[in-house]
C-alpha cells in the first residue's frame, strides 16, 4: 500500500512541476511582443516548407510525382483543413470576450 501512495505522490509532484513549468513558459512568451513571435515562428515554418519541398522534389522515389500531383493536393489539404481549422478554433476561443 505504501508503494502505491509513494508512486502516486511522485506522479502528482511531477505533474505539478510540469504544470508550473508550462505556466512559466507561457508567462515568458507573453512578455515577448506578438509581432516578434509571429515573425520568428513564421520564418522557421517558411524555411521548413522550403526544405520539405526541395527535398521531396529531388528525392529518388518522389521527384516524379511531387510537383505535379502530391504537392498541390497537400498544400490545399493543409491550408483548407489545418489552417482554417486553427483559425476557427481561435475565433471560437475569443467568442466569449
Amino acid at each position: 500500500m505504501e508503494w502505491i501512495v509513494a508512486k502516486l505522490g511522485g506522479a502528482a509532484v511531477g505533474y505539478a512541476a510540469g504544470g508550473l513549468g508550462a505556466v512559466a513558459i507561457a508567462w515568458i512568451l507573453k512578455k515577448i511582443p506578438n509581432a516578434t513571435l509571429k515573425a520568428k515562428f513564421g520564418l522557421i515554418m517558411y524555411r521548413l516548407g522550403i526544405a520539405s519541398t526541395l527535398g521531396l522534389g529531388k528525392f529518388k522515389w518522389t521527384k516524379k510525382f511531387w510537383n505535379k500531383t502530391i504537392e498541390p493536393w497537400l498544400i490545399d489539404a493543409i491550408d483548407n483543413i489545418v489552417g482554417h481549422g486553427i483559425k476557427e478554433y481561435i475565433r471560437g476561443l475569443r467568442s466569449d470576450n
